[in-house]
């Protein structure tokens, strides 16, 4: 016999519980979920009943989960995530919806997914695709998908990992910038003169500090940097002579073509970004999913043929 009805706390205060401690506020919960705030306050005292402890240290303003509390919403969140997962592939099944959700950055969407849509709906004219330009990792989003495609990892406890494509690094800068740099530049150049960062915290992507080891140039100099948590953004402010920033090969073939950005010659990392497709394990793969791949590795690599002639 199960004991589910005895252990299991009340339904009904686990998606309450799980917006609170996510918020850390009761009232942008009760928000989200399209509730008042009293209601969802009863269902997290209730749940506090059902359990015995107290889940939040209560706040003027805010909640602050308390041990107990950071210890159920894992398993809460763990939970109500392989349930949604699980009941939207249900409805889809049942509804005879042909889809696919890519969840991907904003530069690959646009280097990557965006080249192959259009051939993907031509020869699959019922499937509806979703994609989500997100900046999570794929081992910590919220969100649920049938493909992910991102820089490394090559492992995953969570998803079958497929390699997709290798992608060169290079030095990119403004034109008039451009002109004011030495001829030829160096590797030992670059590590005195503006170099704009990125804060990434995928490890698959290449940073500065990779680049000037990998050349035996040692940390950057003394020039003065600037860091962003946004690569597009960081390609913004290199158009507008603001420093050189790493370039990946498909992500910033628009601006060189536009001429708004121009490549560093001679200073290249190759196979520095290795570009991986990603398919959750909780689910059956979606069979979209995998034709989506073959797709976009043989445009790829066919684009990657062409460029080399």
């Amino acid at each position: 016999m199960s004991d589910f009805e005895h252990l299991l706390p009340p339904l009904a205060t686990l998606v309450p519980f799980e917006a609170a401690f996510r918020h850390g506020n009761f009232t942008r919960a009760a928000r989200e979920l399209h509730q008042s705030q009293a209601t969802v306050s009863r269902r997290i005292r209730e749940l506090e009943t059902d359990l015995g402890v107290t889940l939040f240290e209560r706040h003027r303003y805010d909640v602050t989960p308390t041990a107990d509390g950071e210890l159920l919403a894992a398993s809460v969140r763990l939970s109500l995530s392989e349930l949604s997962a699980t009941a939207d592939l249900i409805r889809r099944r049942a509804l005879g919806n042909d889809s696919i959700t890519v969840l991907t950055s904003l530069s690959l969407a646009a280097a990557t997914v965006a080249p192959v849509l259009g051939e993907f709906q031509r020869t699959h004219p019922d499937v509806n695709i979703r994609v989500l330009a997100s900046g999570d990792l794929v081992a910590s989003t919220d969100e649920d998908f049938d493909l992910a495609l991102g820089y490394g990892p090559n492992e995953s406890s969570q998803c079958a990992v497929e390699f997709i494509a290798e992608e060169a690094v290079f030095p990119v800068c403004s034109p008039r910038l451009a002109a004011q740099l030495p001829t030829p530049v160096t590797p030992a150049d670059l590590a005195v003169l503006p170099l704009l960062h990125v804060d990434y915290v995928d490890p698959g992507w290449t940073t500065w500090q990779d680049v000037l080891a990998s050349t035996l140039v040692g940390a950057p100099g003394g020039a003065k940097s600037v860091v962003f948590t946004s690569y597009q953004i960081c390609l913004d402010v290199a158009e507008r002579d603001g420093g050189i920033a790493l370039g990946w090969e498909r992500s910033v073939r628009s601006r060189l073509d536009a001429g708004t950005l121009v490549r560093i010659p001679d200073i290249t990392i190759p196979h520095a970004g290795r570009i991986n497709a990603y398919f959750p394990n909780r689910t059956a793969s979606n069979p979209h999913a995998v034709e989506f791949v073959a797709l976009l590795k043989r445009v790829l690599a066919e684009d990657s043929a062409d460029t080399s002639q």
